[in-house]
């Protein structure tokens, strides 16, 4: 008898777990109308989701998860230093563009109707008040109007633009204004503009060593400074002359200021700058 009674027990036990499934699964059911409900469907939904993404990318790409991922510690990232690109790095040689002038063998656009030697301009100060329009401090365009003057005496053959030198100064100091700093009437900055890693000098950011060897009296008062603007471009202007280059020469100009600073970030910068100069110089004209 107590046989009987065990194995009905037993053959009833499938359904009433059954029918305690279905009492709840209806919970759930009720449970997942409400908004708590839903909004803990979202969650999961959303976690299995991103898991999947996760786990697929990383045996797709391994090596796209970030170091930890792999044991090993992330490598801090070296702080990027000036100054340190060879020259097999640097860009392709180039002049700002060329002008039907230029094509034509004259002069490039460094030389182009804008340029105190092209307009034989008289006055500098005329001139550079009226190239305002470039945003380049008139006391600096001056500079580079004058010092363009001078290497035309002094490096014949060179071609000079004052517009490379543009490019040059806007791209050490702003033209002699970076950090908060301008240009006096007579040339010198209104505080002394040293480089915070090698104590570059000046608007044109001579290094003491190279300022020793090039250092020039641009201005006629007998003083050589790095720190005066008129004494620095003509500095700068030689420097560039040096070794009988032809700056209307794409291969000149490029070694030119490669020389001057051997990144390659800083000569296409200074090319995009001095190509910028010269041409809505030209287009003012």
């Amino acid at each position: 008898m107590w046989f009987a009674l065990l194995l009905r027990k037993l053959l009833l036990l499938p359904w009433k777990a059954l029918k305690a499934a279905g009492r709840g699964i209806r919970a759930c059911a009720r449970a997942l109308r409400t908004s708590a409900g839903r909004l803990a469907v979202q969650c999961a939904v959303t976690a299995l989701a991103v898991a999947a993404a996760l786990a697929a990318g990383y045996y797709l790409v391994p090596s796209a998860g970030p170091a930890w991922s792999f044991g090993t510690e992330p490598e801090p990232t070296p702080e990027e230093r000036p100054l340190v690109l060879t020259p097999e790095d640097a860009p392709a040689p180039g002049l700002p563009v060329e002008t039907d002038e230029a094509a034509d063998g004259g002069a490039s656009p460094s030389d182009a109707a804008t340029s105190p030697i092209g307009e034989a301009v008289n006055d500098i100060d005329t001139w550079a008040r009226g190239l305002a329009h470039l945003g380049i401090p008139e006391r600096a365009l001056v500079a580079y109007g004058r010092a363009e003057l001078v290497s035309g005496v002094q490096n014949p053959g060179c071609n000079l633009s004052w517009t490379t030198l543009a490019g040059i100064g806007a791209t050490e100091t702003s033209h002699g204004t970076t950090g908060g700093n301008r240009i006096t009437a007579d040339g010198t900055t209104l505080t002394p503009i040293v480089g915070p890693e090698y104590n570059e000098q000046g608007p044109m950011q001579f290094l003491e060593t190279t300022w020793e060897v090039w250092a020039a009296d641009g201005n006629g008062d007998g003083v050589e400074d790095p720190h005066n603007i008129d004494d620095a471009t003509v500095a700068a202007a030689n420097y560039l002359c040096t070794g009988g280059r032809d700056l209307t020469d794409p291969a000149d100009w490029y070694d030119a200021v490669h020389s001057y600073n051997p990144v390659d970030v800083y000569v296409q910068k200074v090319y995009t700058r001095a190509d910028d100069y010269g041409q809505k110089s030209t287009a003012a004209a």
